[in-house]
């Protein structure tokens, strides 16, 4: 009840104000927001130098897992494939929307060292086609390796059943217990070409590359501004809710209330004790009577 006031016109408009001004607040602050993380294609020169082949052991260090860098980077390697371990990775998305298979083999490389091929996508399960014979090098763009547990679920449950041909995800770690290699490195490659080409690539679609990607950057100035009209948003509905406690708590009916009883209560006794301390003075100064006169 003591905040009945707010239901005044005036009042009713200073809330509408304060809703809009906040809602402002809050939109310039995203505004600045987005204006602080800002993207940047690459150079002509960097550009070319993405979609340029480099040799794998550029790009993997010591069999360690790609940095974001390398990831999408152009690629090169040469090697024999064992076409006797192929597997497909089920539930594969062709940018076109299509659902699919990826077909997977393992490229055994002059130090011994194994490198996972993306051969290539196929809409239906099918045996995978042979395998060029011989040294070939391929070309294509670096994924990383997949985690076991990031399978999507159509792909975990295809391959629990038929663990022979299918296998959930391009993960190393499974793949390093099926396959007889144990050193495979972390990341596989999308082949794009391989030379020379056997009779069987033509039974599969490329993945095409991703486009290069594009660097980013923070303005700082810009973060700032985000904060301080967020911070005045705030402020301003701190303030207002402060100033009208405030007020409620000034003119609380039932407050004054109390404090008229008290005041009643005070007059009561103050009353009360002025008509005893007049009684107790008629005591003191009521006079006594004379005592009689002796008879003659």
């Amino acid at each position: 009840m003591k905040y009945r006031f707010l239901l005044r016109p005036a009042w009713l408009a200073a809330i509408t104000a304060l809703a809009v001004l906040t809602v402002a607040f809050v939109g310039l602050g995203m505004w600045q927001w987005s204006r602080a993380h800002r993207t940047h294609k690459l150079s002509p020169k960097a550009a070319a130098a993405y979609v340029t082949p480099a040799p794998l052991a550029t790009l993997l260090s010591d069999g360690a897992p790609a940095t974001d860098d390398a990831l999408g980077h152009a690629v090169s390697v040469s090697g024999v494939f064992d076409g006797g371990h192929q597997l497909l990775v089920p539930d594969r998305q062709f940018p076109d929307g299509r659902i699919g298979y990826i077909v997977i083999a393992p490229l055994k490389l002059a130090d011994g060292s194994v490198v996972v091929i993306s051969r290539g996508w196929t809409a239906q399960q099918i045996t995978p086609p042979a395998v060029p014979g011989g040294q070939v090098t391929v070309t294509g763009w670096l994924s990383g390796a997949e985690p076991a547990d990031g399978a999507p679920p159509a792909a975990a449950a295809a391959a629990a059943k038929d663990p022979a041909h299918l296998i959930a995800s391009v993960d190393v770690a499974s793949l390093v217990n099926i396959w007889p290699y144990s050193d495979v490195d972390q990341a596989y490659i999308n082949a794009l070409t391989v030379t020379p080409a056997g009779p069987g690539s033509a039974e599969l679609t490329v993945l095409p590359a991703p486009a290069p990607p594009h660097t980013s950057s923070w303005y700082i100035l810009n973060v700032g501004y985000t904060l301080q009209w967020w911070l005045f948003g705030v402020v301003g509905l701190w303030w207002f809710v402060t100033y009208v406690r405030r007020l409620a708590n000034l003119t609380d009916p039932e407050d004054e209330d109390d404090e008229d009883a008290d005041e009643d209560a005070a007059d009561r006794d103050e009353a009360d004790q002025d008509e005893g301390d007049g009684e107790e003075a008629e005591d003191l100064t009521q006079p006594q009577p004379a005592p009689a006169a002796p008879a003659p």
